[in-house]
């Protein structure tokens, strides 16, 4: 293998694949990336961690076709602090890989192509195109819900389900709080019935989407069995689903609610910030009353103080005080556009349902909290 490449777009490809090579497994080709060079592809670089895999096509002047799996880590490291427009990428002899940029020379051991794991590459599922800028939406306004317990595996991930032919609906819970996202798209969605995409399988799609140095206006994405397939620009993912049965999310987001707080978003979460920070060594903590016309927040520390801030609501009835863990709400305020909120409450026992005043399609579930 022998070519020339852009350091930009070397730096580029290896980026996308720092979150898939798995530097912990007990499998050290998990810690490579796979750089295949051939005259009529460019240079594909692919990387993956049995779970989720990804795999691009970067423009190169291929000299010598060939293949070489080498430590994703280093070699990016190494790449992104080159100077030179362009570098030099030479595979030697017992798989060693010759760096050439400038004045400055580096030779990194490689492993061979065969060692590497194979990446799959079709599904049997019919693919479907949606809008990339409404996925990404999608995806922001639910991942940040999904549980890192590795006891609830079933929650590792977007729950994803079609409600109507051309209407996508994606879950999320950690057991704490829910989001629920849901955008209408051109084309029908092909998705049977609801399924569960891994937290990484999306986050690493996110990461290509978010390349601003290339324009992804489409993803096309395919389902069957128990694997996935994601297609954004020059970039495959490929991921296992998880597997379990998602909860019945609907019992847990509230049919009714007597109590309906209007507020300005901006003013809640600027008020908020301020009271948490007394907040943070009492599991973010914060009380809440709601009165006529007002809201007050409150978060006490033994050891370090009090916070209390009062904001302007439309709200008229009964006082209620109940408490919220404050990075959970903060969390949700930050992913709506609506200059105002909707905060549905029942009483000091019950979840609370955040969503925009008037953006549909978007929801958020908090348990309450004992303060």
């Amino acid at each position: 293998m022998k070519m020339t490449i852009e350091t930009a777009e070397l730096v580029r490809a290896l980026y996308r694949v720092q979150g898939i090579a798995d530097r912990k497994s007990t499998m050290p080709a998990l810690a490579h990336v796979l750089l295949d060079a051939s005259a009529d592809r460019g240079l594909t670089v692919s990387a993956t961690d049995l779970d989720v895999g990804l795999s691009g096509h970067y423009k190169a002047e291929v000299a010598e076709a060939g293949a070489v799996a080498v430590h994703a880590r280093q070699l990016y490291e190494i790449v992104k602090t080159l100077a030179t427009p362009a570098i030099q990428i030479t595979k030697q002899e017992n798989n060693w890989l010759e760096i050439k940029s400038g004045s400055s020379r580096f030779r990194l051991v490689g492993m061979a192509p065969d060692e590497f794991p194979a990446l799959p590459t079709e599904t049997q599922a019919k693919m479907f195109t949606v809008s990339a800028a409404k996925l990404s939406q999608m995806i922001d306004r639910t991942i940040f819900c999904v549980s890192t317990d590795d006891n609830r595996h079933n929650l590792g991930g977007i729950h994803c389900e079609s409600t109507k032919s051309h209407e996508l609906r994606m879950v999320a819970t950690d057991g704490h709080r829910l989001a629920l996202a849901e955008e209408k798209f051109d084309t029908p969605i092909g998705i049977e019935q609801g399924l569960i995409v891994p937290r990484k399988g999306f986050q690493e799609l996110k990461r290509v989407l978010s390349d601003a140095n290339e324009a992804i206006d489409k993803v096309e994405l395919g389902f069957s069995g128990n694997a996935g397939l994601i297609r954004a620009g020059s970039v495959t993912l490929s991921t296992r689903l998880v597997e379990g049965q998602f909860p019945d999310y609907q019992q847990v987001i509230p049919k009714a609610s007597g109590k309906l707080v209007k507020v300005n978003r901006h003013a809640f979460s600027e008020a908020l910030k301020r009271v948490s920070i007394l907040s943070a060594t009492r599991s973010w903590g914060v009380r809440f009353t709601f009165r006529d016309g007002a809201m007050e927040m409150l978060a006490e520390d033994p050891e370090l103080g009090e916070a209390q801030e009062t904001v302007e609501i439309d709200y008229k009835g009964p006082a209620l005080t109940i408490g919220f863990n404050a990075r959970y709400v903060l969390d949700v305020l930050a992913l709506i556009k609506d200059e105002s909120v909707v905060l549905e409450l029942s009483d000091d026992l019950s979840p609370a349902v955040i969503k925009p005043l008037e953006e549909k399609g978007f929801l958020a579930v908090v348990m309450p909290m004992r303060i």
